[in-house]
């Protein structure tokens, strides 16, 4: 009884708090100088800097959440209100746990008055680098569930909302998208600063309105139907989709820049890597991936509403160091590691999707992410859309690919075939398991693929990522030579779950129905391959 009438004392005081003080703050409204950045030192995490209750903090942008979280134990964060409502967020990895809590939020230009956090107290497996997740997805999840659980959805309408949500809200001028373009480092050290603009285009990307408008298709996440995979130019049959009335050969991939290796289904990601010239799959206790030769690429596509949107090269695998034993010696060498990886994620808990898009993918495009219709002060429904501009240029890719990496393999250790890699043992510092030998360390069947003999792909049924999406890739600093690259021991992977089949609260968004917008076909043969320059 004390709990509950602790929680409705609070939450009179927050409604009281919220109706009087709420405001909205923007400086030049509509132009590119308003570009909030998003950064990053590794290509795999993406980060904005925000100021909560006064106190600064770098956070994960992730459009495949919706839900603001920040570790601010130490740190003099000023609050606005808080609650004994206490929630949890599970995510593709890792989980956080605490209670909700109110604190002004600034991003940017942009301030929210009193905006809704969960304040972590515990924080399980999530990638380091980070202080938090600013979730850029939809109001219907924990937040909000929590809240109405508590309070009712009166509550949960007024004091829920996503930060994303309150901008709209307080600005009912605003247009109600969000612009991201993920950069790209050159190479060790460089830190790479991308677009994340709120209610505009970023100059030179105005023409983003004339691409095909691509329906959200589910309302827990950016979710759109990809009519079609092409590899070196030849379609990929995906089997049917898992989602009910999406058409033979189409799939549903969620854009997610939280997540920085696109799992796909294990035949997809086999198909794009196992013909590549030299490439092995290597089982470790580490990762299972293919391998590629670091000099080497493909031409992979992804065709929505029609159009098709080349991945640049450079994307197409991850340059990583790792040390091995060479005669009883530990010898630090490069590879490159697959960045599309096998989906593997808990079906209870991620459902409603085929694949995920995550960075690996976006750093091709500009996407503009608009929530349409929506309006979060009177429940105007709408139809979330995204829409895209390709950011590469086919007959100059693979020349950028080459130069940009043999630049960075320039600063790394000495490449060695991936053939060689999977056979060899891991230095012991790696696998944490003493003295491990090569069966120790690699499955003996590591080569498969290009490298198998007699046509024999050898595929495995186990993928690549863990349950509930782990990659851990070595994070080896301590043991390398100053300036060497690393690109971080646990990759990012934010998509939120799903808990059940039934959701707490109503969404607020209408999902395009299949048989109005999936039937167009793909254009073919429009785009320029890589070999074509």
């Amino acid at each position: 009884m004390w709990e509950l009438l602790s929680s409705l004392t609070v939450y009179s005081t927050l409604v009281s708090s919220q109706r009087s003080g709420y405001g909205f703050t923007v400086s030049q409204y509509g132009m590119t100088s308003n570009d909030i950045g998003v950064t990053t030192r590794d290509d795999v995490q993406y980060l904005v800097n925000i100021t909560l209750g006064g106190e600064d903090f770098t956070v994960i942008l992730d459009t495949g959440s919706t839900d603001l979280w920040v570790a601010a134990q130490g740190r003099d964060v000023k609050l606005t209100n808080t609650t004994d409502l206490e929630t949890s967020l599970v995510y593709g990895q890792g989980q956080v746990a605490g209670n909700i809590a109110f604190a002004e939020l600034q991003v940017g230009e942009y301030v929210i008055p009193s905006q809704a956090f969960i304040n972590a107290t515990t924080v399980t497996n999530m990638p380091p680098g980070a202080q938090g997740i600013l979730g850029m997805a939809f109001d219907n999840v924990q937040v909000a569930q929590t809240l109405q659980m508590a309070w009712g959805a009166e509550a949960a309408d007024e004091l829920g909302r996503a930060f994303i949500t309150n901008v709209f809200a307080m600005n009912a001028s605003a247009p109600n998208n969000f612009d991201v373009q993920l950069g790209r480092i050159d190479g060790p050290n460089d830190v790479s600063t991308g677009t994340f603009i709120i209610s505009a285009h970023d100059a030179g990307y105005e023409d983003v309105t004339e691409a095909p408008k691509l329906p959200c298709v589910r309302p827990e996440h950016w979710s759109i139907v990809v009519d079609e995979m092409r590899i070196n130019g030849e379609p990929f049959s995906f089997n049917k989709s898992s989602v009910s009335g999406v058409p033979q050969g189409k799939v549903i991939a969620i854009l997610d820049t939280g997540f920085s290796l696109p799992p796909l289904p294990q035949a997809a990601v086999d198909a794009i890597y196992s013909k590549i010239p030299g490439a092995a799959f290597w089982t470790s206790p580490i990762i299972n991936s293919w391998i590629i030769p670091c000099n080497s690429s493909t031409d992979l596509s992804f065709v929505f509403g029609g159009k098709e949107y080349p991945v640049h090269p450079l994307d197409l695998s991850l340059p990583q160091v790792f040390p091995i034993l060479d005669n009883g010696a530990e010898k630090n060498v490069t590879v490159c590691v697959a960045t599309y990886q096998y989906l593997n994620l808990d079906p209870t808990q991620f459902a409603g999707f085929d694949l995920i898009l995550g960075d690996a993918f976006l750093r091709s495009v500009y996407a503009s992410f608009d929530y349409g219709d929506y309006n979060p002060t009177n429940h105007t429904n709408g139809t979330p859309f995204v829409q895209m501009v390709s950011t590469v240029y086919p007959h100059s890719a693979m020349d950028e690919f080459k130069e940009g990496r043999a630049e960075l393999l320039s600063a790394l250790p000495p490449t060695i075939d991936p053939s060689v890699f999977v056979k060899a043992p891991l230095s012991p510092s790696v696998t944490g398991q003493g003295n491990a030998t090569s069966t120790d360390s690699v499955d003996s069947g590591a080569v498969r693929g290009a490298l198998a003999e007699d046509g024999d792909t050898g595929f495995s049924s186990t993928g690549g990522l863990g349950k509930y999406g782990v990659v851990a890739l070595a994070l080896l600093g301590t043991n390398l030579l100053v300036g060497v690259l690393i690109f971080a021991v646990t990759l990012t992977m934010c998509v939120r779950g799903v808990k059940g089949k039934s959701r707490e609260l109503g969404s607020r968004y209408t999902p395009v129905r299949f048989k109005e917008t999936v039937d167009n076909d793909p254009e073919s043969g429009s785009l320029a391959r890589y070999s074509d320059h």
